[in-house]
């Protein structure tokens, strides 16, 4: 496989197929830098872009055709003498061999370069694959702390959950205790009143038996309030008469209670 030429210019690094400007330093330029670089000055010098020599005889920059017709290759040497062509055709080959040696060093420079540069960046991202792993390690020590955290924290308000609803049994069976004390409380005097009262107030059982049928029995309330048991035997109502007692029904003495 033959390898094309490329622009010597640094910037540039063009391939060549057509045709290139060639300085007798050994050095070959594409069309587009060549015409730039070497515009010939008032004192007809040059200077190489490549190396910087100096360019003053007037075949030592030219544009040569890198792909000359048939017609040019059967002319360009006829009537040369055969050493003069072995020596062409040597330092045309020397020529041709710098270019070559020069691109190997060029493109060898290049991989050198990219070389370093991708074991920077190799070393760059170990020393951050090894920050990342000491930061998940952290993070990973600092998971399982609030984990352990959370489950004490989880264990202690079950154990408050549980101290609650103890409590809050207490406190219902005692609420409910209190109630049937105050139950108990509020009938026991209940029931001695009514007690006292019965035996306090008069029996006119008797009285309303014995009567004769003709005679009226007018019955009269006592004092309205005991002061010997602070209890009220009867209501404030005027007299009462017996004989009418049917068109009250339902009518009843009761103690109250004061």
């Amino acid at each position: 496989m033959t390898l094309d030429i490329v622009c010597n210019f640094r910037k540039c690094r063009k391939s060549l197929s057509s045709h290139a400007w060639v300085t007798t330093c050994s050095h070959v330029f594409c069309i587009e830098h060549g015409q730039r670089e070497f515009k010939r000055n008032a004192e007809n010098s040059l200077t190489c872009p490549a190396c910087g020599s100096e360019l003053r005889d007037k075949f030592d920059v030219i544009q040569a055709d890198l792909k000359p017709s048939e017609t040019f290759k059967s002319i360009v040497l006829a009537g040369m003498k055969p050493d003069v062509i072995m020596d062409i055709a040597m330092r045309a080959m020397s020529f041709w061999s710098y270019q070559v040696e020069q691109e190997t060093l060029y493109q060898e420079s290049v991989a050198k370069h990219s070389k370093d540069k991708l074991q920077c960046l190799e070393e760059v991202n170990t020393l951050n694959v090894q920050k990342l792993k000491a930061e998940l390690e952290t993070c990973k020590r600092k998971v399982n702390s609030l984990q352990s955290e959370f489950n004490k924290k989880r264990k202690q308000a079950e154990e408050l959950t549980a101290r609650l609803e103890e409590k809050t049994r207490q406190i219902q069976k005692l609420t409910f205790q209190l109630d049937t004390q105050k139950r108990k409380e509020f009938r026991l005097p209940n029931f001695e009143d009514k007690n006292d009262n019965q035996e306090t107030c008069i029996n006119i059982t008797e009285l309303v038996g014995k009567r004769a049928a003709s005679e009226a029995f007018i019955f009269k309330p006592m004092k309205d309030t005991d002061t010997s048991r602070h209890l009220i035997c009867s209501p404030k109502t005027p007299l009462f008469d017996f004989r009418q007692k049917n068109k009250r029904p339902g009518f009843q003495f009761k103690p109250i209670r004061s």
